[in-house]
């Protein structure tokens, strides 16, 4: 990966791409925004320009011998620390390791780097123990730690890193970045709206055949029927399955009632472009007050969801609400 090959970031290209031709790269960088923004890539990219053995414009030149190994994955002065496959945090033994591999001289580069992601992933020792390592810096070693939620970093660690914010992507750069995948022009203005600016959740989308799923969804709210109470608890069989399948099928609803609160302010603009006819329909169900409360209560049921609570009875006490609304 290399600088120029970065979308949607440039104002952060741009920043470290200076640091990197007048030779003021920081020992350590904490890259925060929305997972799927580019951040990893362009971390790559700042080792790739700091490793590569002909550079041109503080950028990589992508041929060389190291920028090869890096492309390969195999570059043994490259360290990526993440949780183990079974665990989820990134342990103290994990951060001593490392700890040990960084005091070593670089094998092949001219310095040593290292990815943490997701940063906020380190237990409380972990975090205490990289401080050391953050406060008490080796010249020929890079730390970059990646993130989307920087506020559960300690403050000492946050405290001692160039931070650098990554926007989430605009619309146009997701549909470029999905026709370079192959996706066609139709497809990727459908998906882009629905990715919240990130082309990870736009591929996700792209693979689960996830526009297909929100047009069912949208169906079943609209047979809902508090008359017919029987409507209810069947669309809550239909919707509710395990935690991370129906917290994203309430995450489509959610994003449904949004569009229609939009709708009813006169905005045209939305995340389901694709469904404008169908979602015209629903609104007139709906009072605009009782569309903020259905919101209101979609995002409550999600964070339940989240923290635990049974998926099942929480989709059906969420549809018994809606369909009040509804009426």
């Amino acid at each position: 990966m290399k600088f120029s090959e970065i979308m949607g970031q440039q104002r952060v290209v741009n920043a470290l791409q200076r640091a990197v031709s007048t030779q003021r790269v920081a020992h350590a960088y904490l890259f925060e925004g929305v997972c799927g923004s580019g951040r990893r890539s362009t971390a790559m990219a700042l080792v790739g320009s700091l490793f590569c053995q002909n550079p041109l414009a503080g950028d990589a030149c992508g041929i060389c011998n190291q920028c090869l190994k890096l492309a390969n994955g195999n570059h043994p002065d490259l360290h990526l620390l993440s949780p183990l496959p079974d665990k989820r945090d990134i342990n103290i033994e994990q951060v001593r390791t490392l700890q040990q591999a960084l005091a070593l001289r670089p094998f092949e580069a001219p310095r040593k780097a290292c990815l943490i992601e997701p940063a906020e992933r380190m237990g409380l020792n972990a975090a205490n123990a990289l401080l050391k390592t953050l406060e008490e810096p080796s010249g020929n070693t890079i730390i970059i730690l990646i993130s989307s939620k920087s506020d559960l970093l300690l403050s000492t660690i946050r405290s001692r890193c160039q931070e650098l914010r990554f926007s989430p992507l605009d619309d146009d750069t997701i549909i470029t970045l999905l026709q370079k995948q192959g996706v066609t022009t139709e497809l990727a203005n459908n998906i882009a709206p629905l990715a919240d600016g990130s082309i990870e959740k736009a591929t996700e989308i792209l693979s689960s055949e996830n526009i297909a799923q929100r047009d069912k969804l949208l169906s079943t709210l609209a047979m809902l029927d508090k008359g017919k109470i029987a409507t209810v608890f069947d669309s809550a069989e239909n919707i509710a399955a395990d935690r991370e399948t129906t917290t994203a099928r309430l995450e489509i609803i959610i994003s449904f009632i949004r569009d229609m609160l939009l709708m009813t302010n006169g905005f045209k603009d939305i995340a389901n472009r694709q469904l404008y006819n169908e979602l015209t329909t629903e609104i007139v169900r709906f009072k605009p007050e009782s569309l903020m409360t259905a919101l209101e209560l979609a995002l409550e049921s999600l964070d339940a969801i989240r923290k635990n609570a049974n998926p099942k009875l929480t989709i059906e006490r969420f549809l018994l609400h809606y369909a009040e609304l509804r009426s």
